[in-house]
Protein backbone atom coordinates (compact mmCIF):
# COMPACT_ATOMS: atom_id res chain seq x y z
CA UNK A 1 0.00 0.00 0.00
CA UNK A 2 1.27 3.72 -0.73
CA UNK A 3 0.58 6.67 0.76
CA UNK A 4 0.40 10.16 -1.38
CA UNK A 5 3.58 12.13 0.45
CA UNK A 6 3.03 16.19 0.43
CA UNK A 7 5.54 18.90 1.08
CA UNK A 8 4.15 22.00 3.31
CA UNK A 9 4.33 24.81 1.11
CA UNK A 10 2.15 27.07 4.11
CA UNK A 11 0.27 26.88 6.59
CA UNK A 12 -3.12 28.63 5.93
CA UNK A 13 -4.98 30.99 8.61
CA UNK A 14 -7.29 28.71 10.65
CA UNK A 15 -10.07 29.08 13.93
CA UNK A 16 -8.24 27.57 16.89
CA UNK A 17 -12.16 26.50 17.21
CA UNK A 18 -12.71 24.74 13.65
CA UNK A 19 -12.31 20.87 12.95
CA UNK A 20 -8.97 19.63 11.61
CA UNK A 21 -9.20 19.70 7.56
CA UNK A 22 -6.12 19.05 4.92
CA UNK A 23 -7.39 22.44 3.11
CA UNK A 24 -5.55 23.91 6.51
CA UNK A 25 -2.58 23.40 4.22
CA UNK A 26 -0.95 24.56 1.22
CA UNK A 27 0.43 21.03 -0.42
CA UNK A 28 2.73 19.95 -2.71
CA UNK A 29 3.05 16.61 -3.67
CA UNK A 30 6.22 15.06 -3.82
CA UNK A 31 5.21 11.31 -4.46
CA UNK A 32 4.40 8.06 -3.21
CA UNK A 33 6.02 6.22 -0.16
CA UNK A 34 4.86 3.20 1.21
CA UNK A 35 2.49 3.25 4.04
CA UNK A 36 4.19 1.30 6.99
CA UNK A 37 6.34 4.53 7.77
CA UNK A 38 2.75 5.44 9.40
CA UNK A 39 3.41 2.81 11.35
CA UNK A 40 7.05 2.77 12.07
CA UNK A 41 7.63 6.49 12.65
CA UNK A 42 6.47 7.45 16.03
CA UNK A 43 6.35 11.33 14.75
CA UNK A 44 3.32 10.78 12.40
CA UNK A 45 0.01 11.29 13.88
CA UNK A 46 -3.77 10.88 12.21
CA UNK A 47 -4.91 14.74 12.46
CA UNK A 48 -8.29 14.57 9.71
CA UNK A 49 -10.34 12.46 7.42
CA UNK A 50 -11.01 13.94 4.16
CA UNK A 51 -14.62 12.61 3.31
CA UNK A 52 -14.58 14.50 0.49
CA UNK A 53 -11.65 12.61 -0.95
CA UNK A 54 -11.84 9.42 1.07
CA UNK A 55 -8.68 9.39 2.50
CA UNK A 56 -7.36 10.05 6.21
CA UNK A 57 -4.68 12.65 6.45
CA UNK A 58 -1.28 11.97 8.80
CA UNK A 59 1.06 14.81 9.80
CA UNK A 60 4.94 14.99 10.97
CA UNK A 61 5.59 17.04 13.61
CA UNK A 62 9.54 16.94 14.66
CA UNK A 63 11.13 14.25 17.41
CA UNK A 64 11.22 17.31 19.85
CA UNK A 65 7.38 18.37 20.27
CA UNK A 66 5.76 16.08 22.78
CA UNK A 67 2.31 15.71 21.60
CA UNK A 68 1.39 13.75 24.49
CA UNK A 69 1.75 17.10 26.48
CA UNK A 70 -0.33 19.46 24.57
CA UNK A 71 -3.45 20.88 25.23
CA UNK A 72 -5.08 20.47 22.24
CA UNK A 73 -3.84 17.62 19.68
CA UNK A 74 -5.39 19.48 16.85
CA UNK A 75 -3.74 22.45 16.74
CA UNK A 76 -0.47 21.31 18.41
CA UNK A 77 -0.49 19.19 15.35
CA UNK A 78 -1.35 21.92 12.73
CA UNK A 79 1.37 24.28 14.16
CA UNK A 80 4.04 22.05 13.97
CA UNK A 81 3.54 19.66 11.23
CA UNK A 82 6.21 19.84 8.79
CA UNK A 83 4.90 16.80 6.38
CA UNK A 84 1.83 15.78 5.19
CA UNK A 85 1.04 11.83 3.88
CA UNK A 86 -2.78 10.83 2.75
CA UNK A 87 -3.80 7.29 2.54
CA UNK A 88 -7.17 6.30 1.31
CA UNK A 89 -9.83 4.68 3.79
CA UNK A 90 -9.52 1.02 2.61
CA UNK A 91 -5.77 1.29 3.09
CA UNK A 92 -5.88 2.91 6.44
CA UNK A 93 -8.28 0.33 8.01
CA UNK A 94 -5.92 -2.31 6.54
CA UNK A 95 -3.42 -0.98 8.02
CA UNK A 96 -4.60 -0.62 11.34
CA UNK A 97 -5.35 -3.99 11.57
CA UNK A 98 -2.01 -4.39 12.68
CA UNK A 99 -2.12 -2.46 15.84
CA UNK A 100 -3.45 -4.46 18.22
CA UNK A 101 -5.20 -2.70 21.56
CA UNK A 102 -5.49 -4.19 24.91
CA UNK A 103 -8.83 -2.08 25.85
CA UNK A 104 -8.09 -2.40 29.81
CA UNK A 105 -6.18 0.21 29.30
CA UNK A 106 -7.74 2.19 26.82
CA UNK A 107 -9.33 5.33 28.38
CA UNK A 108 -11.94 7.88 27.01
CA UNK A 109 -12.81 11.50 28.79
CA UNK A 110 -15.95 12.80 27.65
CA UNK A 111 -17.20 16.39 28.93
CA UNK A 112 -19.67 19.30 28.28
CA UNK A 113 -16.23 21.09 27.85
CA UNK A 114 -15.41 24.10 30.23
CA UNK A 115 -15.52 21.41 33.26
CA UNK A 116 -11.90 19.81 33.77
CA UNK A 117 -11.34 17.69 31.09
CA UNK A 118 -8.02 19.23 30.24
CA UNK A 119 -7.27 19.52 33.61
CA UNK A 120 -7.75 15.71 33.91
CA UNK A 121 -6.10 15.08 30.41
CA UNK A 122 -3.19 17.00 32.08
CA UNK A 123 -3.35 14.90 35.12
CA UNK A 124 -2.82 11.62 32.90
CA UNK A 125 0.05 13.50 30.49
CA UNK A 126 2.44 13.63 33.81
CA UNK A 127 1.68 9.46 34.95
CA UNK A 128 4.70 7.58 32.98
CA UNK A 129 3.93 5.24 30.56
CA UNK A 130 0.82 7.16 29.89
CA UNK A 131 0.36 8.42 26.06
CA UNK A 132 -1.87 11.24 26.55
CA UNK A 133 -4.37 12.74 23.25
CA UNK A 134 -6.21 15.42 24.01
CA UNK A 135 -8.75 16.14 21.17
CA UNK A 136 -7.28 14.21 18.20
CA UNK A 137 -10.31 15.89 15.73
CA UNK A 138 -10.58 12.69 13.27
CA UNK A 139 -12.91 11.48 15.93
CA UNK A 140 -14.82 14.96 15.94
CA UNK A 141 -15.16 14.39 12.05
CA UNK A 142 -16.57 10.61 12.44
CA UNK A 143 -19.67 12.35 14.56
CA UNK A 144 -20.39 15.19 11.76
CA UNK A 145 -19.93 11.96 8.93
CA UNK A 146 -22.36 9.82 10.89
CA UNK A 147 -25.05 12.85 10.57
CA UNK A 148 -24.02 13.32 6.97
CA UNK A 149 -24.01 9.44 6.25
CA UNK A 150 -20.59 10.16 4.45
CA UNK A 151 -18.11 7.31 3.32
CA UNK A 152 -21.04 5.16 2.23
CA UNK A 153 -18.72 2.57 0.51
CA UNK A 154 -16.64 2.63 4.01
CA UNK A 155 -18.07 0.33 6.91
CA UNK A 156 -18.43 2.98 10.13
CA UNK A 157 -16.81 1.06 13.02
CA UNK A 158 -14.26 -0.33 10.77
CA UNK A 159 -13.36 3.50 10.32
CA UNK A 160 -13.95 4.29 13.95
CA UNK A 161 -11.96 1.48 14.68
CA UNK A 162 -9.24 2.22 12.47
CA UNK A 163 -9.08 5.96 13.98
CA UNK A 164 -8.70 5.30 17.30
CA UNK A 165 -6.11 2.42 16.70
CA UNK A 166 -4.08 4.48 14.71
CA UNK A 167 -4.30 7.05 17.47
CA UNK A 168 -2.98 4.50 19.69
CA UNK A 169 -0.55 3.00 17.14
CA UNK A 170 2.24 4.03 19.54
CA UNK A 171 2.59 0.65 22.38
CA UNK A 172 1.37 2.54 25.88
CA UNK A 173 3.02 0.91 28.77
CA UNK A 174 0.31 2.05 30.89
CA UNK A 175 -2.45 3.42 29.21
CA UNK A 176 -3.93 4.95 26.08
CA UNK A 177 -6.20 8.20 27.27
CA UNK A 178 -7.84 9.67 24.68
CA UNK A 179 -9.50 13.04 25.82
CA UNK A 180 -12.80 14.21 23.06
CA UNK A 181 -14.13 16.67 21.84
CA UNK A 182 -18.00 16.85 23.72
CA UNK A 183 -19.50 16.15 20.63
CA UNK A 184 -17.87 12.77 20.78
CA UNK A 185 -19.80 11.61 23.35
CA UNK A 186 -22.47 10.67 20.69
CA UNK A 187 -20.30 7.70 19.29
CA UNK A 188 -19.96 6.15 22.99
CA UNK A 189 -22.08 3.14 22.18
CA UNK A 190 -20.14 2.36 19.01
CA UNK A 191 -16.81 2.90 20.79
CA UNK A 192 -18.21 0.87 24.08
CA UNK A 193 -19.11 -2.01 20.87
CA UNK A 194 -15.64 -2.07 19.26
CA UNK A 195 -13.58 -1.95 22.86
CA UNK A 196 -16.33 -3.25 25.82
CA UNK A 197 -13.85 -2.92 28.80
CA UNK A 198 -12.29 0.82 27.89
CA UNK A 199 -12.84 3.35 31.11
CA UNK A 200 -14.62 5.73 30.40
CA UNK A 201 -14.51 9.65 32.69
CA UNK A 202 -17.40 11.73 32.15
CA UNK A 203 -16.65 15.82 33.44
CA UNK A 204 -19.69 17.70 33.47
CA UNK A 205 -20.76 21.33 35.45
CA UNK A 206 -23.38 23.41 36.44
CA UNK A 207 -25.66 24.23 33.14
CA UNK A 208 -25.52 27.98 34.47
CA UNK A 209 -22.23 28.16 35.93
CA UNK A 210 -21.28 26.10 32.42
CA UNK A 211 -22.90 28.61 30.30
CA UNK A 212 -20.97 31.84 31.98
CA UNK A 213 -17.97 29.77 31.29
CA UNK A 214 -18.31 28.94 27.78
CA UNK A 215 -19.57 32.51 27.29
CA UNK A 216 -16.45 33.45 27.90
CA UNK A 217 -14.24 31.38 26.23
CA UNK A 218 -16.20 31.24 22.97
CA UNK A 219 -16.60 34.94 22.41
CA UNK A 220 -14.45 36.52 20.28
CA UNK A 221 -14.53 39.98 22.22
CA UNK A 222 -15.42 41.88 19.23
CA UNK A 223 -19.34 43.60 19.21
CA UNK A 224 -21.51 42.61 17.05
CA UNK A 225 -24.56 44.75 15.37
CA UNK A 226 -27.80 42.76 16.04
CA UNK A 227 -27.78 42.31 11.68
CA UNK A 228 -24.06 40.91 12.45
CA UNK A 229 -24.75 38.56 15.26
CA UNK A 230 -28.27 37.44 13.95
CA UNK A 231 -26.00 36.10 10.98
CA UNK A 232 -22.81 35.01 13.04
CA UNK A 233 -25.58 33.10 14.83
CA UNK A 234 -26.92 31.12 11.73
CA UNK A 235 -23.35 30.05 10.70
CA UNK A 236 -22.43 28.72 14.12
CA UNK A 237 -25.65 26.74 14.07
CA UNK A 238 -24.97 25.02 10.56
CA UNK A 239 -21.28 24.28 11.51
CA UNK A 240 -22.37 22.32 15.09
CA UNK A 241 -25.92 21.34 14.06
CA UNK A 242 -24.14 17.59 12.98
CA UNK A 243 -22.40 17.59 15.47
CA UNK A 244 -25.51 18.52 18.18
CA UNK A 245 -28.38 16.03 17.84
CA UNK A 246 -30.43 18.97 19.79
CA UNK A 247 -29.47 21.48 17.41
CA UNK A 248 -29.80 19.45 14.29
CA UNK A 249 -33.35 18.39 15.28
CA UNK A 250 -34.86 21.68 16.47
CA UNK A 251 -37.39 23.78 14.74
CA UNK A 252 -35.40 25.38 11.71
CA UNK A 253 -37.90 28.05 11.44
CA UNK A 254 -36.80 29.46 14.87
CA UNK A 255 -34.06 31.35 14.82
CA UNK A 256 -31.30 30.14 17.88
CA UNK A 257 -29.29 32.77 19.56
CA UNK A 258 -25.77 31.81 21.16
CA UNK A 259 -27.30 31.47 24.28
CA UNK A 260 -29.75 29.16 23.14
CA UNK A 261 -27.10 26.86 20.92
CA UNK A 262 -24.65 26.74 23.50
CA UNK A 263 -27.57 25.39 26.64
CA UNK A 264 -28.38 22.73 23.45
CA UNK A 265 -24.64 21.52 23.44
CA UNK A 266 -25.17 21.51 27.37
CA UNK A 267 -28.16 19.61 27.35
CA UNK A 268 -27.26 17.39 24.42
CA UNK A 269 -24.11 16.21 25.87
CA UNK A 270 -25.87 15.48 29.33
CA UNK A 271 -28.88 13.25 27.74
CA UNK A 272 -26.60 11.37 25.70
CA UNK A 273 -24.88 10.46 28.57
CA UNK A 274 -27.77 9.09 30.31
CA UNK A 275 -28.93 7.31 27.06
CA UNK A 276 -25.60 5.40 27.16
CA UNK A 277 -25.88 5.00 31.03
CA UNK A 278 -29.17 3.30 30.41
CA UNK A 279 -27.73 1.30 27.64
CA UNK A 280 -24.96 -0.30 30.09
CA UNK A 281 -22.06 1.78 29.45
CA UNK A 282 -20.42 2.89 32.61
CA UNK A 283 -18.20 5.95 33.16
CA UNK A 284 -17.26 7.63 36.05
CA UNK A 285 -18.89 11.18 36.53
CA UNK A 286 -17.16 14.15 38.20
CA UNK A 287 -17.93 17.48 38.96
CA UNK A 288 -16.37 20.14 38.34
CA UNK A 289 -17.10 21.46 41.36
CA UNK A 290 -14.88 18.29 42.76
CA UNK A 291 -11.69 19.75 41.54
CA UNK A 292 -12.29 22.40 43.74
CA UNK A 293 -13.40 21.38 46.45
CA UNK A 294 -11.34 17.94 47.31
CA UNK A 295 -8.87 17.82 44.27
CA UNK A 296 -6.83 15.43 45.19
CA UNK A 297 -9.31 13.08 46.16
CA UNK A 298 -10.95 13.79 42.69
CA UNK A 299 -7.03 12.50 41.53
CA UNK A 300 -7.16 9.42 43.37
CA UNK A 301 -10.90 8.28 42.61
CA UNK A 302 -10.35 8.90 38.77
CA UNK A 303 -6.73 7.12 38.66
CA UNK A 304 -8.16 4.04 40.59
CA UNK A 305 -10.97 3.97 38.48
CA UNK A 306 -8.55 3.76 35.41
CA UNK A 307 -6.60 1.39 37.52
CA UNK A 308 -3.47 3.19 36.89
CA UNK A 309 -1.28 4.07 40.45
CA UNK A 310 0.99 7.31 39.96
CA UNK A 311 4.35 7.48 41.11
CA UNK A 312 5.15 10.93 41.52
CA UNK A 313 2.03 12.53 43.24
CA UNK A 314 4.49 15.16 43.57
CA UNK A 315 3.98 16.07 40.35
CA UNK A 316 0.51 15.49 39.93
CA UNK A 317 -0.16 18.54 42.65
CA UNK A 318 1.94 21.02 40.30
CA UNK A 319 -0.57 20.09 37.62
CA UNK A 320 -3.57 20.61 40.08
CA UNK A 321 -2.11 24.21 40.94
CA UNK A 322 -1.94 25.82 37.90
CA UNK A 323 -4.21 26.54 34.64
CA UNK A 324 -4.10 23.67 32.62
CA UNK A 325 -4.56 25.39 29.00
CA UNK A 326 -1.95 28.13 30.25
CA UNK A 327 -0.54 29.39 26.63
CA UNK A 328 -3.72 28.61 24.44
CA UNK A 329 -6.64 30.47 23.28
CA UNK A 330 -8.89 29.20 26.43
CA UNK A 331 -6.61 30.22 28.79
CA UNK A 332 -7.77 31.75 31.90
CA UNK A 333 -5.57 35.31 30.89
CA UNK A 334 -7.04 35.12 27.60
CA UNK A 335 -10.94 34.73 29.03
CA UNK A 336 -10.35 37.23 31.90
CA UNK A 337 -9.73 40.08 28.83
CA UNK A 338 -13.08 39.94 27.19
CA UNK A 339 -14.65 40.55 29.99
CA UNK A 340 -17.59 39.17 28.97
CA UNK A 341 -20.03 38.35 31.98
CA UNK A 342 -23.27 36.38 31.43
CA UNK A 343 -26.77 38.28 32.01
CA UNK A 344 -29.90 37.82 33.66
CA UNK A 345 -31.42 37.46 30.14
CA UNK A 346 -29.49 34.60 29.44
CA UNK A 347 -30.91 32.61 32.52
CA UNK A 348 -34.01 33.60 31.58
CA UNK A 349 -32.95 31.59 28.04
CA UNK A 350 -31.51 29.01 29.53
CA UNK A 351 -34.05 27.91 32.37
CA UNK A 352 -36.89 28.22 29.42
CA UNK A 353 -34.82 25.94 27.48
CA UNK A 354 -34.70 23.33 29.95
CA UNK A 355 -37.90 23.41 31.20
CA UNK A 356 -39.00 22.01 27.71
CA UNK A 357 -36.99 18.55 28.56
CA UNK A 358 -38.32 15.53 29.53
CA UNK A 359 -35.70 14.83 32.10
CA UNK A 360 -32.82 17.39 32.66
CA UNK A 361 -35.34 20.65 33.70
CA UNK A 362 -32.94 22.01 36.20
CA UNK A 363 -29.72 23.79 35.93
CA UNK A 364 -27.98 21.65 38.33
CA UNK A 365 -28.73 18.41 37.25
CA UNK A 366 -26.45 15.44 38.27
CA UNK A 367 -26.04 11.83 36.88
CA UNK A 368 -25.52 8.48 37.74
CA UNK A 369 -22.46 7.36 38.73
CA UNK A 370 -21.15 10.77 40.19
CA UNK A 371 -18.44 11.14 42.97
CA UNK A 372 -19.45 13.30 45.40
CA UNK A 373 -16.84 15.36 47.14
CA UNK A 374 -18.04 18.53 46.16
CA UNK A 375 -20.13 18.65 48.94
Amino acid sequence: MMATNYEIVQKRPRSQLSLADITDFELKNVGQIGSEVILENPYISLYSLDFKQNRAVFVETPSERDLSHAPFYYLAQYENAVRVLTLPFESMIHLAQSITIDDRRLVFIHSVGRAGSTLASQIFAHIDGVINISEPDALTLLVAARYYQLGNNTNFLDLLRATVNLLCKTPAQTAWVIKVRSFVIELGGYLHQIYPKTKNIFLYRNAEAWLGSALSAYSSGVEKSENELYLWENKLRQSIAPLTPLIANFDAVKHLSSVSLLTLMWLSVMERYIQLHESGVEMLAIRYLSWHSAPKKTVIKMLDYCGIVPTDMALIQQVLEKDSQTGTFLSKENINKKGKKIQSSDLEELNQILQNHAFISTTDFEVPNTINFYQ
